[in-house]
């Protein structure tokens, strides 16, 4: 996930690599994350502040938080800060509603105005499991969907913005997930091949896919009632599935990088 909104969703983009298999805890050397759904999340849903925001702008609600969630993704590569992308989002969905794109921008400013970048907290587990992971001397990588300004308040406001070796904003650095470009950028960032990373996230369309396209292990965060959606869900398979990212710490926690 990346600031206020789920994954962009999309197919992996081929090469010749091939997914591994549940990774051991002697076979990487890596470990790489998506942020927001993986590692923290925010104090306050999109949804609540989207509701303050109309309120704030004056306007009657004429869309919900799943509308800006599905028109995420077409505005990620081409905005430099979260601001931006949110403002052209809400002027799109305005004007395909018969609304003036002004309207939506309003209410994108009122957004701004309530959204504190810096009200997150780490996801069950996650704070232990990078102590745990850099303590042991594994490389650290960070891969994600959403523009830098916004994606480093986040991280400074967790105290981990010098726990990475690598952390490429995708969308912004590089293509967006799961475009095997970010991904190839942070391998070479914590200095490892793919076959010796475990990648970390919470959406199978850009991170898992993302992951088996430059053929890194993949662990997806699935949130609660795990093994029942990896049951249901026909998409890319992952390595293994876990309900939160500290579900990863027993599988981790004797074990030390291969390098």
């Amino acid at each position: 996930m990346t600031d206020d909104t789920t994954s962009r969703d999309g197919k992996p983009h081929q090469d010749e690599h091939t997914h591994r298999a549940r990774p051991t805890p002697d076979d990487i050397d890596a470990v790489l994350f998506d942020l927001d759904g993986t590692l923290c999340t925010y104090e306050r849903s999109a949804g609540e502040v989207l509701g303050v925001a109309f309120e704030r702008a004056g306007v009657e609600p004429f869309f919900d938080v799943t509308a800006y969630y599905d028109r995420f993704g077409e505005f990620l590569d081409d905005s430099e800060d979260m601001a931006t992308l949110r403002a052209n989002c809400f002027a799109a969905i305005a004007g395909e509603r018969e609304r003036d794109p002004a309207v939506g921008r309003a209410v994108a400013d009122a957004f701004a105005a309530e959204r504190d970048q810096t009200r997150v907290r780490f996801l069950d587990g996650a704070a232990d499991l990078l102590t745990h992971l850099h303590e042991r001397g594994y490389g650290l990588g960070l891969v994600t969907n959403g523009p830098p300004d916004a994606q480093r308040r986040k991280l400074d406001s967790l105290g981990v913005a010098d726990r990475f070796d690598a952390a490429v904003f995708a969308g912004h650095d590089t293509p967006s997930k799961p475009h095997p470009e970010p991904f190839r950028r942070a391998l070479d960032g914590v200095d490892t091949r793919p076959g010796r990373a475990l990648f970390v996230g919470d959406s199978r369309d850009s991170d898992i896919a993302g992951a088996r396209a430059v053929g890194m292990s993949s662990a997806w965060v699935a949130g609660e009632g795990a093994p029942a959606r990896h049951e249901a869900t026909e998409s890319v398979t992952p390595g293994c599935v876990v309900e939160v990212t500290g579900d990863l710490l027993p599988l981790l926690s004797e074990s030390t990088p291969g390098r």
